[in-house]
């Protein structure tokens, strides 16, 4: 099984990497590279989590249409939304904050999605944690999302 994995997945997935491009995090201070199902991620030891990763702009949207299909698929899934504001990207890119809080049966989270688009990419910087270590972390955690680069 091992030998299947190591013969066919990983150079599937090293085919994937190579065929596009790929979203990148600089870990503010008190954060660390992570390994998980984003093409970057970091964390901090309370477990505040900032995930990036570029997606195809497939169908061919605007960034409208994408913050506002995020947003419905969240609510329906329970998400309690706050105002979504404007932003851009440290690089300039226009984008789409979304904020959300949700209670996972122990404790209050928050998540975060800022959402750029282009003709051809999508890109999702997600944030998550306690509300409570999330909050304090704020600042770092809001600058980290907007400074994403796209490789």
């Amino acid at each position: 099984m091992k030998r299947f994995l190591s013969l066919v997945l990983i150079p599937l997935a090293l085919a994937g990497v190579a065929c596009g491009p790929s979203a990148k995090l600089s870990p503010p201070a008190g954060f660390a590279h992570v390994d998980g199902e984003y093409d970057d991620r970091i964390t901090s030891p309370r477990g505040v989590v900032i995930g990036a990763r570029v997606e195809r702009n497939k169908p061919v949207a605007n960034l409208e249409f994408w913050a506002e299909a995020i947003d419905l698929r969240l609510r329906a899934q329970g998400y309690v939304p706050e105002p979504t504001t404007d932003l851009k990207s440290k690089s300039g890119l226009p984008g789409k904050g979304l904020r959300y809080t949700f209670f996972d049966g122990q404790r209050t989270n928050r998540y975060w999605v800022d959402v750029f688009a282009t003709d051809q990419r999508v890109i999702l910087v997600e944030a998550a944690g306690d509300q409570t270590d999330f909050d304090a972390q704020k600042d770092q955690v809001e600058s980290t999302m907007l400074a994403v680069r796209v490789n």
